[in-house]
């Protein structure tokens, strides 16, 4: 990562670009909670492999029709093993074991073991010498990790691990790779590029799956398949583009502490959108993840000389 990268992303960088990190993450929030919703509509009718697909399908439609229009360049030859790594790993592997997982695993272990994600881009970023965070902002952290708890105890978690609760866990830390991985990117290509470029290789590594999937969009209900196209347009197009943005301007414990906050906006467009009224418990740890999230962010202006270069 350059200098100014590091600088940009540190605790202390600017006001402008912590704000455009914010708002990134916050949509970024929105997004992916919207897609625990589409996700429980879509596999009604589709397997996980074919939803997989259909929705990197409709994301890469969405992506490659921005890039044709604003004329988007294509990656250096040097950046290609990379941004099919991160396609592979963050996008197809990541879906395919999250959804195995989730159909073996009762969904609300599952929301909190997914949630383990921010803890592991700290481990990755510690190890990378890219953040150190303080223990205040670790305990913050960890504050809204318990929330996490709550919220899926809440929804009648057991918190097992189990062998497919740990195939879950590999997919937390899939994330968490993904996310540190397309770091070193942002220095050189902008967040939708990088978007886009992830996109099309996950595309790619999922063909296999590609003639079910189209076939049974053809059969299947509708509505189900519309849920299927929704993810690759919101959660994916959108969502992984603001997720870039908020890397590229925000700590790796500033950014991650968002993605607490999915489960509980999960619980208000559930209880929206499907009408399930969250229990009193979870609401408590949605009340938790707030209080740990926002303890996370004013916690940012403590800056660590030694991580951060200074000509």
């Amino acid at each position: 990562m350059s200098e100014l990268e590091e600088r940009r992303s540190a605790p202390g960088a600017g006001a402008g670009a912590q704000r455009r990190g914010f708002a990134a993450a916050g949509a970024t929030v929105v997004c992916w909670a919207s897609a625990f919703v589409a996700i429980r509509v879509a596999v009604r009718s589709f397997a996980p492999e074919e939803v997989a697909w259909l929705r990197f399908c409709s994301a890469a439609v969405v992506l490659g029709v921005i890039a044709l229009v604003t004329r988007m360049p294509l990656p250096r030859a040097r950046d290609l093993p990379a941004l099919a790594g991160l396609g592979l790993v963050g996008h197809a592997l990541y879906n395919l074991a999250l959804a195995w997982g989730q159909a073996r695993v009762p969904a609300a272990d599952a929301s909190f073991i997914i949630s383990s994600a921010p803890i592991w881009m700290v481990v990755l970023a510690a190890g990378l010498r890219q953040e150190r965070p303080s223990v205040a902002r670790a305990a913050a952290m960890l504050v809204s990790l318990g929330g996490v708890a709550l919220i899926a105890m809440g929804r009648g978690g057991r918190l097992v691990l189990d062998p497919p609760a740990l195939v879950v866990v590999a997919a937390s830390v899939m994330q968490a790779v993904y996310s540190m991985g397309q770091r070193p990117l942002l220095s050189r290509y902008s967040a939708l590029q990088v978007s886009a470029f992830t996109v099309f290789a996950a595309l790619i590594w999922l063909t296999p799956f590609e003639p079910t999937a189209v076939r049974h969009l053809f059969v299947r209900p509708w509505s189900h398949g519309a849920a299927a196209l929704f993810l690759g347009v919101v959660p994916t197009a959108v969502g992984y583009s603001t997720w870039a943005v908020a890397m590229r301007n925000l700590s790796p414990s500033s950014a991650g502490s968002f993605l607490y906050l999915v489960p509980a906006v999960v619980l208000v467009l559930a209880w929206a959108i499907l009408g399930e009224f969250p229990p009193g418990l979870s609401v408590a740890g949605g009340v938790l993840v707030v209080i740990g999230v926002v303890a996370v962010q004013r916690l940012r202006d403590r800056p660590r000389p030694r991580l951060v270069p200074r000509s």
